[in-house]
C-alpha cells in the first residue's frame, strides 16, 4: 500500500486535498443551507467527480509521456476535452434531474483546483506517512543511491 502511495504520490496528494476541501465546504453547507441532504449529496458527488478527473489526468499524462512530441500534445488536448465535456454533462444531468444540488456539485469539482494549491501541505502528509527517504530515492539515480546509502548486497 505504501509503495502504491509513493508510485502515485501526486494523485494521492490531490485526493487528500480534495477530501480536506470537501470537509471544509461541508461545514457551511450543514450550517447555512435549508436542504442539507440535497446540497451534501451534490457536494460529495462533485468530490467523487474530482477524484475521477484527477485519476484521468494521471492516466492522460502517462499516455502523453509514452507518445512522441506531436502525439503528446494531441493526447493532452484530447484528455482535456474529455474531462471538461464529462464534467459539463455531469452538471447538466444533475441540473435536469434535480437529483442533487448543482452548485454544491460544482463546488465539489472545484476542490480539485483548490487541492492543487495546498499541495505543499498534502506533500507533508505523504512524507509523514511514507517517510522522506521514499520521496528522496524517487528523485535520485540508483548510482547516487548506492553512493548515499551504500550498495545493497
Amino acid at each position: 500500500m505504501k509503495q502504491k502511495w509513493i508510485d502515485h504520490s501526486a494523485l494521492v496528494e490531490l485526493w487528500i486535498g480534495i477530501v480536506l476541501w470537501g470537509v471544509l465546504i461541508q461545514i457551511p453547507i450543514l450550517i447555512f443551507t435549508e436542504r442539507k441532504g440535497h446540497c451534501s449529496l451534490g457536494l460529495w458527488l462533485g468530490i467523487i467527480g474530482a477524484f475521477l478527473v484527477a485519476k484521468h489526468m494521471e492516466y492522460t499524462i502517462g499516455k502523453a509521456l509514452d507518445a512522441g512530441e506531436a502525439g503528446a500534445n494531441k493526447q493532452m488536448w484530447l484528455g482535456y476535452l474529455i474531462r471538461y465535456f464529462g464534467m459539463a454533462i455531469f452538471l447538466a444531468v444533475l441540473g435536469i434531474t434535480g437529483f442533487a444540488d448543482v452548485i454544491a456539485a460544482f463546488a465539489g469539482l472545484i476542490t480539485l483546483k483548490l487541492s492543487a494549491y495546498i499541495q505543499p501541505l498534502t506533500h507533508r502528509i505523504s512524507v509523514a506517512v511514507c517517510g522522506e527517504e521514499a520521496f528522496f530515492r524517487e528523485m535520485v539515480s540508483p548510482e547516487e543511491q548506492d553512493e548515499l546509502y551504500g550498495a545493497k548486497p
